[in-house]
């Protein structure tokens, strides 16, 4: 059984976000909609994947960046 390709982000594009998004750069967003707004997600095909990034918040939002990218 083939399991699908996550897309790839560096480890260190994700550190870099995480420090803006710690030190209150994203005020007004969640932190999937920030996360998908800094890395121009919506250039990826697979839109409705990724519309639960998109909505979430906190533990959630990192939860849904796990499962849809190969952070390393």
């Amino acid at each position: 059984m083939n399991r699908p390709v996550k897309p790839h982000i560096e480890r260190e594009a994700v550190d870099v976000f995480m420090a803006h998004w710690e030190a209150g750069a994203f005020k007004a967003q969640r932190l999937g909609q920030a996360f998908y707004n800094h890395f121009n997600l919506h250039r990826l095909s697979d839109q409705p994947a990724l519309l639960d990034l998109y909505a979430a918040d906190g533990k959630k939002a990192l939860k849904c960046i796990d499962g849809l990218f190969e952070i390393s």
